[in-house]
């Protein structure tokens, strides 16, 4: 197979297409990875807030933050991937 960037030849519309729907898709896909990390995280501060009542320590309260900051950040990220994807599909109807 010809490497089209060596031989300067430009892809077609429909293989542009096709591949910005593969990366929508890949989007998606990192999306539900990215939903699963932060349902575990969940899980996981659950049970640092119920080893944690009533001790108040600051090394426990410190964990809890970070698991607080890491669900947003994994918010942030999902909200991210989302609009990227969102933003390929547009590029496809603007294509054609």
């Amino acid at each position: 197979m010809r490497d089209r960037q060596a031989e300067g030849d430009m892809a077609s519309i429909e293989e542009v297409k096709a591949a910005l729907m593969q990366a929508a898709e890949q989007g998606n896909a990192t999306i539900n990875q990215i939903r699963a990390a932060a349902e575990n995280t969940e899980q996981m501060l659950a049970r640092l807030r119920a080893i944690s009542a009533g001790t108040g320590h600051p090394t426990i309260t410190e964990a809890i933050a970070r698991g607080e900051q890491s669900k947003q950040r994994l918010a942030e990220a999902m909200a991210l991937v989302q609009g990227s994807s969102e933003a390929a599909r547009r590029y496809i109807s603007v294509l054609g």
